[in-house]
């Protein structure tokens, strides 16, 4: 918070007065009241202003959201920076741009936005909304299959006025939306490639081999990698898609084994199909076919020495401020890693192929 050390030198001095002349502390706290409540509506209003300049990292269109002067809010800016000690953007030619340290206030003043505008909204008599806040959200097959969706159920009964669009692809085209704004915030399995995007870790998971509970190796309670390797492969693929399984099988093919491919699918729902056509054993990501495994349609082979994992990341804008209602749907991202961290198993310890002919131990960051 901003101080005028006259304005305090001024107060104190009154105070004293105060004290002396016997005067209650109601009208001391009269006293404090104009200067106090000038300090705290003037920080907000920094706040607000620098949010809204990382929203949209434009001067124009942040001074016709809030509806005040674009000098208005320049000065807002200027007093921030001379209080911190610091630059929080820079001018380009093109419009604004959001520097580290900028980046790190905003993340600390969210919360503080987000709580005064609960406070107000709890405040104010009901009245009829005309502008509905969209939460853009998007995810990998994997993802999309079980996390997400119970997340933004859990979301919308937070935010019941606020619209969701949800939307399932891979990573490159999901790092892309991001970064264009067209979507707040994704969660991918690979590290983006852009520098203007930010990523955190959200959890590992393992890959799978699924049959039908009829199929002949769903009997047996372990299998080698040369039982599964005498089927043909549903996994994952194609023209520009490269992944965990791709990997793992190519491990394979360099070991001199003949791995047989029945079809190449560009995501889990076409996986599943062919599994259940009975067209080979399929290969993908644990949480893409849980709710089958739970209705048991499909069973889990027990693959000895065969631990095939991918790691997922929670990908948003660097140096785009993220709405508020973004914000809260990264913190239950946030909150869900943790959550996995305490449900996860040990893991394995890895042993190299050299040391055991059949062992496939693979750890990646993209896609199954």
């Amino acid at each position: 918070m901003i101080f005028d050390r006259e304005a305090v030198g001024k107060i104190d001095s009154s105070l004293e007065d105060c004290r002396a002349t016997g005067v209650e502390s109601p009208k001391r706290a009269e006293l404090l009241k104009p200067w106090a409540t000038k300090r705290v509506k003037m920080t907000l209003n920094q706040f607000s202003s620098f949010a809204a300049v990382a929203k949209h990292l434009n001067l124009t269109k942040a001074s016709a959201e809030l509806r005040v002067s674009q000098p208005s809010i320049s000065l807002q800016l200027k007093q921030l920076e001379d209080h911190h000690g610091t630059k929080l953007y820079r001018r380009l030619s093109k419009g604004i741009e959001i520097t580290e340290a900028g980046q790190s206030f905003l993340r600390k003043i969210m919360p503080i936005l987000e709580q005064v505008a609960n406070l107000e909204e709890g405040f104010k008599p009901p009245v009829a909304k005309v502008l509905r806040e969209v939460l853009k959200v998007g995810g990998t097959f994997s993802a999309s299959a079980v996390l997400l969706p119970q997340l933004l159920a859990r979301f919308q009964e937070r935010h019941p006025n606020g619209e969701l669009e949800f939307q399932t692809g891979p990573s490159e085209q999901l790092e892309r939306l991001v970064a264009k704004a067209a979507m707040d915030l994704a969660v991918t399995d690979r590290k983006p490639a852009s520098k203007d995007l930010i990523f955190e870790a959200l959890k590992r998971e393992r890959v799978v081999v699924f049959v039908l509970p009829d199929h002949r190796l769903a009997s047996q309670k372990t299998l080698t990698i040369t039982d599964v390797l005498a089927e043909p492969l549903i996994i994952r693929g194609g023209k520009g898609i490269s992944g965990t399984t791709q990997n793992a099988l190519k491990k394979l093919k360099d070991q001199g084994r003949v791995v047989r491919i029945g079809m190449l699918c560009d995501g889990p729902a076409a996986i599943k199909a062919a599994v259940r056509q009975k067209m080979g054993v399929g290969i993908a990501f644990a949480d893409s076919i849980k709710l089958e495994i739970d209705a048991g349609e499909f069973k889990v082979l027990k693959v000895k020495d065969f631990d095939v994992e991918a790691e997922s990341f929670i990908v948003y804008p660097k140096h785009r401020a993220l709405s508020l209602l973004a914000y809260e749907f990264l913190e239950l991202l946030r909150a869900a890693r943790v959550e996995t961290k305490k449900v996860d198993p040990p893991k394995r310890r890895a042993i190299p192929a050299k040391q055991r002919g059949e062992n496939l131990f693979v750890t990646s960051s993209v896609v199954a």
